[in-house]
């Protein structure tokens, strides 16, 4: 089982959390890691990765499925931040029901995938699963968030942005030929990519 259902077993995520919002520079993810090498790839996509789609169980729609492209930084700890409104019908779902899954796709990176289909196994996907919540330091979430999207700064004050984080409890990542597979959520977060040394 992959889950992190209880405090013990969530501690991974809260540690590694606490070491992104402490973290003061945006890190700089390097070359693509081998396919043979898949919770690398899940790593280095959602390093690398500016936006993904987050599914979420619609109110609206009497808990349909329901999904929502968003953007996302994890500071090369693996754990995704987001940015929302309670405008965003996303965070209204969260508040209600804050399971939910972030799907990242190679074919979406710049460059990546130029002459296979998005749904080629050797184009990378991941998807990560478990609870999406309020960050419980909303600013230094929300300076990693804008380390990566700068325009974030200046979004409406008005419209209620605040900072989200994923407790993640499941990993599923296909990286090439021979189907997808789950990996531990511990796995997934001692995989770290390669990063780019500062400029």
């Amino acid at each position: 089982m992959h889950g992190i259902t209880d405090r013990r077993r969530r501690t991974p995520i809260l540690v590694v959390l606490a070491s992104l919002l402490a973290c003061g520079d945006a890190c700089e993810p390097a070359a693509r890691p081998p396919a043979a090498q898949p919770s690398r790839v899940a790593r280095w996509l959602v390093a690398t990765a500016t936006w993904g789609v987050v599914s979420t169980s619609s109110v609206a729609r009497g808990g349909s499925a329901w999904g929502n492209v968003l953007s996302l930084a994890d500071n090369c700890t693996g754990v995704p931040l987001f940015y929302m409104s309670k405008l965003d019908e996303t965070a209204r779902d969260l508040a209600v029901e804050p399971r939910a899954t972030l799907t990242v796709a190679e074919a979406a990176l710049p460059g990546q995938c130029v002459v296979k289909d998005p749904e080629d196994p050797q184009c990378a996907k991941v998807s990560l699963h478990g609870r999406i919540v309020k960050s419980p330091d909303q600013k230094a979430a929300r300076e990693a968030l804008v380390r990566k999207h700068p325009s974030m700064r200046f979004w409406p004050p008005n419209h209620g942005f605040e900072a989200y984080v994923m407790e993640i409890s499941d990993v599923f990542v296909l990286s090439d030929y021979g189907g997808a597979h789950p990996i531990s959520v511990g796995e997934y977060l001692r995989s770290a990519p390669d990063q780019n040394p500062p400029e």
